[in-house]
Protein backbone atom coordinates (compact mmCIF):
# COMPACT_ATOMS: atom_id res chain seq x y z
CA UNK A 1 0.00 0.00 0.00
CA UNK A 2 1.42 3.36 -1.01
CA UNK A 3 2.04 5.97 1.65
CA UNK A 4 1.25 9.63 1.23
CA UNK A 5 3.89 12.16 2.14
CA UNK A 6 2.51 14.86 4.42
CA UNK A 7 2.74 18.20 2.56
CA UNK A 8 4.40 20.10 5.42
CA UNK A 9 5.44 22.96 3.15
CA UNK A 10 1.81 23.47 2.20
CA UNK A 11 0.97 24.46 5.77
CA UNK A 12 0.64 28.17 6.56
CA UNK A 13 3.98 29.71 7.51
CA UNK A 14 2.64 30.70 10.92
CA UNK A 15 1.71 27.07 11.68
CA UNK A 16 5.09 25.81 10.46
CA UNK A 17 6.79 28.28 12.76
CA UNK A 18 4.67 27.21 15.74
CA UNK A 19 5.48 23.53 15.15
CA UNK A 20 9.23 24.18 15.07
CA UNK A 21 9.11 26.41 18.15
CA UNK A 22 7.18 23.81 20.17
CA UNK A 23 9.60 21.08 19.07
CA UNK A 24 12.56 23.22 20.12
CA UNK A 25 11.01 24.02 23.49
CA UNK A 26 10.32 20.36 24.25
CA UNK A 27 13.82 19.09 23.46
CA UNK A 28 16.91 21.32 23.61
CA UNK A 29 19.01 18.77 21.69
CA UNK A 30 16.46 18.78 18.88
CA UNK A 31 16.57 22.57 18.81
CA UNK A 32 20.29 22.47 18.09
CA UNK A 33 19.62 20.22 15.09
CA UNK A 34 16.60 22.16 13.86
CA UNK A 35 18.62 25.33 13.32
CA UNK A 36 20.43 23.46 10.54
CA UNK A 37 17.25 22.59 8.61
CA UNK A 38 16.89 25.89 6.80
CA UNK A 39 17.68 29.57 7.24
CA UNK A 40 14.04 30.35 7.94
CA UNK A 41 13.84 27.63 10.59
CA UNK A 42 17.06 28.94 12.13
CA UNK A 43 15.48 32.36 12.61
CA UNK A 44 12.51 30.74 14.38
CA UNK A 45 14.37 28.31 16.61
CA UNK A 46 17.51 30.24 17.57
CA UNK A 47 15.67 32.56 20.01
CA UNK A 48 14.39 29.45 21.85
CA UNK A 49 17.95 28.16 22.25
CA UNK A 50 19.14 31.37 23.88
CA UNK A 51 16.11 32.00 26.10
CA UNK A 52 18.03 30.33 28.95
CA UNK A 53 21.84 30.42 29.04
CA UNK A 54 23.90 28.71 31.76
CA UNK A 55 27.64 29.22 31.47
CA UNK A 56 30.57 27.45 33.12
CA UNK A 57 34.22 26.75 32.46
CA UNK A 58 33.64 24.71 29.30
CA UNK A 59 31.15 26.81 27.36
CA UNK A 60 31.92 30.45 28.15
CA UNK A 61 34.52 30.74 25.39
CA UNK A 62 32.08 29.33 22.82
CA UNK A 63 29.37 31.73 23.97
CA UNK A 64 31.74 34.68 23.68
CA UNK A 65 32.51 33.68 20.09
CA UNK A 66 28.78 33.53 19.41
CA UNK A 67 28.37 37.01 20.89
CA UNK A 68 30.99 38.24 18.42
CA UNK A 69 29.15 36.71 15.46
CA UNK A 70 25.57 37.80 16.18
CA UNK A 71 24.27 41.37 16.52
CA UNK A 72 24.04 42.36 20.22
CA UNK A 73 20.37 43.25 19.77
CA UNK A 74 19.61 39.53 19.46
CA UNK A 75 20.92 38.76 22.96
CA UNK A 76 19.32 41.87 24.45
CA UNK A 77 15.92 40.70 23.23
CA UNK A 78 16.08 36.91 23.58
CA UNK A 79 18.27 36.00 26.60
CA UNK A 80 15.87 36.05 29.54
CA UNK A 81 17.42 33.58 31.99
CA UNK A 82 21.16 33.75 32.61
CA UNK A 83 23.42 31.78 34.95
CA UNK A 84 27.03 32.94 35.33
CA UNK A 85 28.70 30.29 37.48
CA UNK A 86 31.78 30.76 39.65
CA UNK A 87 34.02 29.57 36.81
CA UNK A 88 33.05 32.50 34.59
CA UNK A 89 35.71 35.20 34.68
CA UNK A 90 34.80 38.68 35.87
CA UNK A 91 35.86 40.23 32.57
CA UNK A 92 33.61 37.93 30.55
CA UNK A 93 30.77 38.42 33.03
CA UNK A 94 30.97 42.18 32.53
CA UNK A 95 30.74 41.87 28.77
CA UNK A 96 27.95 39.30 28.88
CA UNK A 97 25.78 41.42 31.18
CA UNK A 98 26.46 44.47 29.03
CA UNK A 99 25.11 42.51 26.06
CA UNK A 100 22.25 40.52 27.62
CA UNK A 101 20.33 43.53 28.90
CA UNK A 102 16.87 41.94 28.93
CA UNK A 103 17.57 39.28 31.57
CA UNK A 104 14.72 38.71 34.03
CA UNK A 105 16.22 35.73 35.93
CA UNK A 106 19.91 36.07 36.84
CA UNK A 107 22.30 33.83 38.74
CA UNK A 108 25.42 35.91 39.37
CA UNK A 109 27.89 33.59 41.09
CA UNK A 110 31.01 35.29 39.77
CA UNK A 111 33.56 36.52 42.32
CA UNK A 112 33.63 39.88 40.57
CA UNK A 113 34.68 41.98 43.56
CA UNK A 114 37.79 39.90 44.15
CA UNK A 115 38.97 40.57 40.59
CA UNK A 116 37.83 44.21 40.54
CA UNK A 117 37.67 45.33 44.21
CA UNK A 118 37.36 48.99 43.22
CA UNK A 119 34.69 48.43 40.60
CA UNK A 120 30.95 48.28 41.18
CA UNK A 121 28.52 45.71 39.81
CA UNK A 122 25.69 48.24 40.03
CA UNK A 123 26.02 49.41 36.39
CA UNK A 124 25.82 45.78 35.27
CA UNK A 125 22.87 44.57 37.34
CA UNK A 126 20.85 47.68 38.18
CA UNK A 127 19.39 48.24 34.65
CA UNK A 128 18.15 44.65 34.26
CA UNK A 129 14.37 44.00 34.45
CA UNK A 130 14.88 41.31 37.08
CA UNK A 131 12.21 39.17 38.66
CA UNK A 132 14.58 36.57 40.10
CA UNK A 133 18.13 36.97 41.39
CA UNK A 134 20.67 34.52 42.82
CA UNK A 135 23.80 36.21 44.15
CA UNK A 136 26.51 35.95 46.81
CA UNK A 137 25.90 37.96 49.99
CA UNK A 138 28.80 40.41 49.67
CA UNK A 139 27.87 41.16 46.06
CA UNK A 140 24.23 41.65 47.06
CA UNK A 141 25.21 44.17 49.72
CA UNK A 142 27.37 46.04 47.20
CA UNK A 143 24.24 46.75 45.16
CA UNK A 144 23.00 49.03 47.96
CA UNK A 145 26.12 50.99 48.85
CA UNK A 146 24.77 54.22 47.39
CA UNK A 147 22.51 56.57 49.38
CA UNK A 148 19.46 55.92 47.18
CA UNK A 149 19.91 52.90 44.90
CA UNK A 150 17.80 53.28 41.78
CA UNK A 151 17.20 49.66 40.80
CA UNK A 152 14.05 49.24 38.74
CA UNK A 153 13.88 45.64 39.90
CA UNK A 154 13.33 46.72 43.51
CA UNK A 155 9.65 46.82 42.53
CA UNK A 156 9.61 43.66 40.38
CA UNK A 157 11.92 41.17 42.15
CA UNK A 158 9.90 38.28 43.58
CA UNK A 159 12.59 35.61 44.19
CA UNK A 160 15.94 36.26 45.89
CA UNK A 161 18.56 33.58 46.50
CA UNK A 162 21.49 34.61 48.72
CA UNK A 163 24.69 32.53 48.71
CA UNK A 164 27.04 32.59 51.69
CA UNK A 165 30.74 31.98 51.10
CA UNK A 166 31.39 32.36 54.85
CA UNK A 167 29.93 30.50 57.84
CA UNK A 168 27.13 32.57 59.38
CA UNK A 169 25.21 31.60 62.51
CA UNK A 170 23.21 34.82 62.74
CA UNK A 171 22.43 35.76 59.13
CA UNK A 172 20.99 39.21 58.59
CA UNK A 173 19.71 40.36 55.20
CA UNK A 174 19.41 44.15 55.06
CA UNK A 175 17.53 46.09 52.37
CA UNK A 176 14.65 43.61 52.15
CA UNK A 177 12.27 46.46 52.87
CA UNK A 178 13.29 47.97 49.52
CA UNK A 179 12.06 44.89 47.63
CA UNK A 180 8.34 45.58 47.65
CA UNK A 181 7.33 42.51 45.59
CA UNK A 182 9.57 39.93 47.27
CA UNK A 183 7.73 36.71 48.12
CA UNK A 184 10.47 34.04 48.04
CA UNK A 185 13.84 34.18 49.81
CA UNK A 186 16.52 31.49 50.03
CA UNK A 187 19.68 31.44 52.14
CA UNK A 188 22.39 29.00 51.06
CA UNK A 189 24.01 28.73 54.49
CA UNK A 190 25.11 25.10 53.94
CA UNK A 191 24.33 24.35 57.62
CA UNK A 192 21.32 24.16 59.93
CA UNK A 193 22.66 26.00 62.97
CA UNK A 194 21.26 29.42 62.14
CA UNK A 195 19.80 31.12 65.19
CA UNK A 196 16.01 31.11 65.14
CA UNK A 197 15.86 34.75 66.24
CA UNK A 198 17.81 35.78 63.12
CA UNK A 199 15.50 33.84 60.81
CA UNK A 200 12.38 35.24 62.47
CA UNK A 201 13.80 38.75 62.14
CA UNK A 202 14.23 38.20 58.40
CA UNK A 203 10.63 37.10 57.79
CA UNK A 204 9.42 39.95 59.99
CA UNK A 205 11.35 42.51 57.94
CA UNK A 206 9.45 41.56 54.77
CA UNK A 207 5.88 40.62 55.64
CA UNK A 208 5.11 39.78 52.01
CA UNK A 209 7.42 36.75 52.22
CA UNK A 210 5.62 33.49 51.54
CA UNK A 211 8.64 31.26 52.06
CA UNK A 212 12.16 31.42 53.48
CA UNK A 213 14.30 28.47 52.36
CA UNK A 214 17.41 27.42 54.27
CA UNK A 215 19.70 25.18 52.22
CA UNK A 216 21.92 23.01 54.39
CA UNK A 217 24.22 20.01 54.02
CA UNK A 218 23.14 18.23 57.19
CA UNK A 219 23.69 14.47 57.26
CA UNK A 220 20.78 14.10 59.68
CA UNK A 221 17.94 16.35 58.46
CA UNK A 222 15.55 14.74 60.95
CA UNK A 223 17.58 16.32 63.77
CA UNK A 224 16.92 19.87 62.54
CA UNK A 225 14.70 21.95 64.81
CA UNK A 226 12.43 23.98 62.55
CA UNK A 227 11.51 27.54 63.60
CA UNK A 228 7.98 28.27 64.75
CA UNK A 229 7.08 30.37 61.70
CA UNK A 230 5.70 27.92 59.10
CA UNK A 231 7.16 30.00 56.26
CA UNK A 232 10.69 28.94 57.24
CA UNK A 233 11.63 25.57 55.74
CA UNK A 234 14.82 23.55 55.27
CA UNK A 235 15.90 21.86 52.05
CA UNK A 236 19.00 19.75 51.33
CA UNK A 237 21.73 21.55 49.44
CA UNK A 238 21.41 20.57 45.75
CA UNK A 239 24.06 18.21 44.38
CA UNK A 240 24.14 20.13 41.09
CA UNK A 241 23.45 23.82 41.62
CA UNK A 242 23.35 24.70 37.91
CA UNK A 243 20.72 22.07 37.12
CA UNK A 244 18.76 23.14 40.17
CA UNK A 245 18.88 26.75 38.94
CA UNK A 246 17.72 25.66 35.48
CA UNK A 247 14.77 23.81 37.04
CA UNK A 248 13.64 26.90 38.94
CA UNK A 249 14.18 29.08 35.85
CA UNK A 250 11.78 26.81 33.97
CA UNK A 251 9.43 27.11 36.98
CA UNK A 252 8.89 23.37 37.08
CA UNK A 253 6.96 21.54 39.78
CA UNK A 254 10.10 19.77 41.01
CA UNK A 255 12.27 22.84 41.55
CA UNK A 256 13.39 24.01 44.99
CA UNK A 257 10.89 26.85 45.15
CA UNK A 258 7.97 24.51 44.39
CA UNK A 259 9.12 21.97 46.98
CA UNK A 260 9.50 24.73 49.56
CA UNK A 261 6.01 26.05 48.82
CA UNK A 262 4.62 22.55 49.30
CA UNK A 263 6.37 22.25 52.67
CA UNK A 264 4.96 25.61 53.77
CA UNK A 265 1.44 24.51 52.81
CA UNK A 266 1.84 21.31 54.82
CA UNK A 267 3.19 23.22 57.84
CA UNK A 268 0.35 25.75 57.69
CA UNK A 269 -2.22 22.96 57.39
CA UNK A 270 -0.69 21.09 60.34
CA UNK A 271 -0.61 24.27 62.42
CA UNK A 272 -4.25 25.04 61.56
CA UNK A 273 -5.25 21.51 62.51
CA UNK A 274 -3.39 21.84 65.81
CA UNK A 275 -5.02 25.19 66.58
CA UNK A 276 -8.45 23.76 65.73
CA UNK A 277 -7.81 20.87 68.11
CA UNK A 278 -6.79 23.25 70.90
CA UNK A 279 -9.85 25.43 70.29
CA UNK A 280 -12.13 22.36 70.38
CA UNK A 281 -10.48 21.16 73.57
CA UNK A 282 -10.95 24.59 75.13
CA UNK A 283 -14.65 24.65 74.20
CA UNK A 284 -15.18 21.17 75.64
CA UNK A 285 -13.43 22.18 78.85
CA UNK A 286 -15.64 25.24 79.13
CA UNK A 287 -18.79 23.18 78.61
CA UNK A 288 -17.61 20.67 81.20
CA UNK A 289 -16.92 23.44 83.74
CA UNK A 290 -20.38 24.93 83.16
CA UNK A 291 -21.97 21.51 83.66
CA UNK A 292 -20.05 21.01 86.89
CA UNK A 293 -21.04 24.46 88.15
CA UNK A 294 -24.71 23.87 87.28
CA UNK A 295 -24.59 20.50 89.05
CA UNK A 296 -23.14 22.11 92.16
CA UNK A 297 -25.85 24.81 92.15
CA UNK A 298 -28.63 22.23 91.83
CA UNK A 299 -27.23 20.28 94.76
Amino acid sequence: MATTTFPFNDLPVELQREIFIVAAAVDYASALRLVLVAKRVNSWVQPCIYDMVALGANDTKLFMRTVDSIPPEFFAVHVKKLCLSVSVGARNAKRILSTCTGVTDLAFWVNYLETYPRHSIVPLISPLPLRRLSIEMKHFLSLFTGPEPDHGWCETLTHLDIIFWTHELSPAIPHLEKLSSLTHLALRLRHSQAQEASLLAIVSARRSLKVLVIFDESDNPEDITWPADPRIVYLPYPSNVVREWEAQAEQGLDCSWSRAEDLVRKRVAAESKHLFFLASLKRRSRVLMISIEQGSTSA
